[in-house]
């Protein structure tokens, strides 16, 4: 019996033994430690990606030129301005003279006057509009003693007929459509010049009254077409054109003024032209030539209108004799020359 128990007291010390080295395999059942729950994986909600097409390249639109000046071109006295880009079409320029005295713009190119843009006297300002036909680099020649200013704006892809603005000083636009009689201007005694614009392609006539009455024809040709026409103007007054056509069309009028007149030494030009005045201190003998294939015709006139002598000079010739008598006898006379030719022209004079 005292066997039965030691040996009983044996087992169950192996047994606490082996149970403390954790060597018991234990049956599944309810284990009392918190079964960690897993965390739900936090839902995004996925953003829409938006696609930021490309801009395709647009070009970049023309600034309008009518909000800022395209050129500006202040100076002082007489002086030829700097070379300016023009485009072809109708620009308008306004004119500002500061000081007293004469006041005249001239639009040049290559040292050649192509319009006169201002023939003014003391304080002014005002505006014109000119007509560039093959676009290039063109200079202001200003007569002036005080400060002035020109503002350039354009191009304008117009005719500038279409501009009926009125230039101050016997210059001024004269435009309409179709067979009309124009409004009233006034001509000062002396030389007009009239550059005509027809747009049609019917035939073309102008005929100039004076106070009511005609005065001559200024025009008469098919269309399209452009003129240029010198009239001298004897009677100071009214005058109106009447227009017999289909279309538009449209006459600058111009009365160069004989202010500071430089002596006469030489004169050139290509196609139709009115020079400046300039002074003729007795007779002169000319020399003349004509690159075209038609004669050239040379009108000189004086201040009052009055032609002081005229000369054809054949097509293609150079050095022809020409003496243009002095109207006042070993005085002065300030007269301006009238060219009609279809080519390249000049005319050089010495004393006789």
């Amino acid at each position: 019996m005292r066997k039965l128990f030691l040996l009983s007291f044996l087992l169950l010390v192996i047994a606490a033994t082996v149970l403390a080295a954790g060597c018991i395999q234990y049956l599944p059942g309810t284990d009392t430690t918190p079964t960690p729950v897993p965390t739900p994986a936090e839902t995004h909600e996925t953003t829409p990606q938006t696609t930021v097409a490309t801009p395709a390249a647009t070009a970049t639109p023309k600034p309008e030129r009518t909000q800022t000046p395209m050129h500006q071109i202040d100076g002082s006295g007489t002086m030829e301005s700097w070379e300016i880009w023009l485009d072809k079409g109708v620009s308008i320029v306004t004119g500002k003279n500061y000081g007293t005295g004469n006041f005249v713009v001239w639009l040049s190119q290559n040292g050649k006057h192509q319009d006169m843009l201002f023939n003014e006297l003391n304080e002014y300002e005002g505006k014109t509009a000119f007509e560039i036909t093959e676009s290039g680099y063109y200079t202001f020649d200003v007569i002036a003693s005080g400060t002035w200013a020109l503002i350039v704006d354009g191009p304008y892809d117009v005719s500038l007929a279409s501009f009926n603005d009125y230039r101050s000083n016997g210059i001024m636009f004269i435009s309409g459509s179709n067979s009309m009689m124009s409004a009233p201007f006034t001509l000062e005694k002396g030389v007009a010049v009239f550059n005509g614009y027809y747009l049609g392609s019917d035939q073309f006539s102008a005929t100039l009254y004076a106070n009511g009455l005609a005065a001559g024809t200024l025009d008469s040709d098919t269309g399209p077409a452009k003129t240029q026409i010198v009239y001298p103007v004897d009677v100071a007054g009214s005058y109106t054109l009447n227009v017999q056509t289909a279309g538009s069309w449209g006459f600058e009028v111009t009365q160069p003024l004989p202010m500071n007149p430089a002596p006469f030494t030489s004169i050139s030009g290509t196609g139709d032209e009115v020079t400046p005045y300039y002074a003729i201190t007795g007779d002169q003998m000319l020399t003349m030539s004509n690159s075209g294939t038609s004669p050239a015709t040379v009108v000189f006139y004086q201040a009052d209108g009055t032609v002081a002598g005229d000369v054809v000079i054949p097509a293609g010739v150079s050095g022809f004799s020409y003496l243009l008598k002095n109207p006042k006898a070993g005085g002065t006379v300030v007269c301006l020359a009238a060219v009609t030719a279809d080519g390249a022209w000049s005319v050089s004079g010495t004393h006789s």
